[in-house]
């Protein structure tokens, strides 16, 4: 027989038009299927890496007995779905895993994909992972759907297993408030401004993430439960009627967040605060700091109870209590307008305890430029919020490092009067003015080597009276606090020069860009070019914020115990 008709025949099986003579065609592949669909009947099958996917699913049909439109294989969550393709073409290797999913009866498939994995490579974390999916995944094939929660102001979904158990809870993008999708009501287009300052719609999904990728690069120390991005197809989820026309699907496809429903007993509002142990609430609250929190209520603390083994006599059960934070949809805002009662730990006596050496060595390991730069990589925030966590961050280490308790930070971090700048506000303030006009930065908070009498200027003194500020009226954001006068030798001047040539440049071209006849003017259109601060912006801040700890700390040392009145009756004396 010809090689020719060789190659023929073999197509017409379903093998691929490759040289079956080839050295490749002689090896053997075996491939494990993981069974969803029945579980517990897992089995292998031997291929060849240029045989078709339609051979494989024909082998998998004659094994599982399962009709060809009720399955589909995923391999590293990608379908294989072209027939015609060969194994080798999906990078199918000697002994790897594929899943056997379940496929609903008609055209539209239930599934849930991640778009990009967030998490750690450590087994663990990605089996709890997986397997939450999986759980789901087989709940939507037998008709279980996602549930919308009666409370809240967003699209919030809790998925089920087979068992109609909680497995996590889903929440996507177009849901969130005044998205455009909102199931409450709360219509807008996204991008618009939320229910909290600093936030808009459309960014709690990478806030949710964001928090867990700070939790996880930390040891898990916080207890985040496990949150990803995933891709989830199924008719449950809420679409405006006004854009059900620009469906191409009949079933909606969502992105959101994913994160892994936890078993407790209860949340914080429905026990007393005094039964949590202070390494416990502390760890919510340094969390908070780190993320900048506006929105830490009762009912986004979830409370795990664990019985203590009981003494000879005792009678009365004794408990440990455990607490997870989740909701972190309002975190990373671009603004500092947060108000003490807006976390519910403020109050707690236990923010009042100083640290122990276990918290300030935890403290000390944090590294906010590092965290920084993953969530920068990894989810897409803007740029000043990222600025504020890192500030709140360096609060938060050099409050520990000066033994200020949590309610001492807080006190620096949070506003008193919702119409009062909070003292990091009015530091932040004052670092943004001297950064922009070119202030020298204090001597031992910068990281570049001074040059004090490299270019003939003259070292401008950052002190001021606080006595003035009090006498005057408040401040405003954005009003200058120090008046300081900046002598610029002649190089200098000839950068400026230089500087403002370009920049006039930039503007005549922009100017160029535009259509003739365009009533459309360039102000309407500006660059989306965030503010980019670099470590002068960040050392300003970090004095400042100094100056703010060294005053509590006089103020603290200097202010006499507060001992509640006495009252003695006449009867008395």
């Amino acid at each position: 027989m010809k090689q020719g008709q060789v190659k023929r025949k073999f197509e017409s099986f379903g093998f691929s038009s490759s040289n079956p003579y080839e050295p490749r065609a002689q090896q053997e592949l075996v491939l494990h299927i993981s069974n969803q669909v029945q579980k517990g009947n897992d089995f292998t099958i031997k291929m060849y890496s240029w045989m078709k996917i339609s051979i494989l699913k024909q082998k998998i049909h004659k094994t599982t007995k399962l009709d060809l439109a009720d399955f589909r294989i995923l391999y590293k969550n990608q379908e294989l779905s072209l027939n015609n393709e060969d194994l080798e073409d999906y990078g199918i290797k000697n002994h790897v895993t594929l899943k056997l999913m379940a496929r609903k009866q008609g055209q539209q498939l239930y599934f849930i994909n991640s778009i990009h994995n967030i998490l750690e490579e450590t087994k663990k974390t990605q089996e709890q992972f997986q397997s939450a999916k999986w759980a789901v995944e087989g709940a939507f094939m037998k008709g279980i759907t996602p549930k919308l929660t009666d409370f809240g102001t967003q699209g919030t979904y809790i998925l089920e297993d087979l068992n109609h158990k909680p497995v996590a809870i889903f929440k996507p993008y177009d849901e969130e408030a005044f998205a455009p999708n909102n199931p409450r009501g709360m219509r807008a287009k996204m991008n618009s401004p939320g229910l909290r300052q600093g936030i808009l719609s459309g960014e709690g999904v990478d806030r949710e993430v964001a928090a867990y990728l700070i939790d996880q690069q930390s040891g898990h120390y916080h207890n985040v439960p496990i949150t990803n991005y995933v891709q989830i197809c199924h008719p449950a989820f809420h679409e405006a009627e006004e854009y059900k026309q620009f469906q191409y699907e009949k079933i909606p496809i969502k992105e959101g967040s994913f994160q892994l429903y936890i078993k407790h007993d209860d949340n914080v509002g429905n026990f007393g605060s005094g039964l949590y142990p202070s390494i416990e609430a502390k760890k919510i609250a340094i969390l908070d700091i780190r993320i900048l929190n506006c929105d830490r209520n009762e009912e986004n603390i979830l409370v795990r109870k664990k019985k203590i083994n009981q003494l000879n006599g005792q009678t009365r059960q004794a408990y440990d209590y455990f607490l997870i934070p989740i909701d972190h949809g309002y975190t990373f805002p671009d603004s500092f307008k947060i108000c003490r009662d807006e976390v519910v730990w403020y109050h707690w006596g236990q923010m009042t305890q100083a640290f122990t050496q276990e918290e300030k060595s935890f403290i000390e390991k944090i590294d906010p430029i590092k965290d920084i730069q993953i969530l920068r990589e990894k989810v897409k925030l803007r740029e000043i919020c990222l600025r504020n966590a890192r500030i709140s961050t360096t609060l938060l280490k050099l409050g520990a490092q000066a033994d200020l308790t949590i309610h001492d930070i807080s006190e620096i971090l949070y506003r008193e009067d919702p119409d009062e700048l909070s003292p990091i506000e009015i530091a932040i303030s004052k670092a943004e003015h001297n950064y922009d006009n070119n202030i020298r930065v204090p001597k031992g908070y910068s990281n570049f080597k001074e040059k004090i009498f490299s270019n003939n200027l003259i070292q401008k003194s950052l002190e001021f009276d606080q006595s003035i500020l009090q006498n005057e009226q408040k401040p405003k954001i954005g009003q200058p606090f120090i008046k300081l006068e900046i002598i610029r030798d002649e190089d200098e001047n000839k950068d400026l020069k230089r500087d403002q040539i370009i920049k006039n440049n930039q503007q005549n071209s922009d100017k160029k860009l535009a259509r003739v006849g365009s009533q459309q003017e360039i102000k309407k259109c500006p660059k989306p070019i965030e503010k980019v601060w670099n470590e002068d912006f960040y050392a300003h801040v970090t004095f400042f914020l100094q100056q703010i700890i060294d005053s509590k700390l006089q103020e603290k040392s200097q202010s006499p115990r507060k001992y509640r009145a006495r009252y003695i009756s006449e009867e008395v004396k």
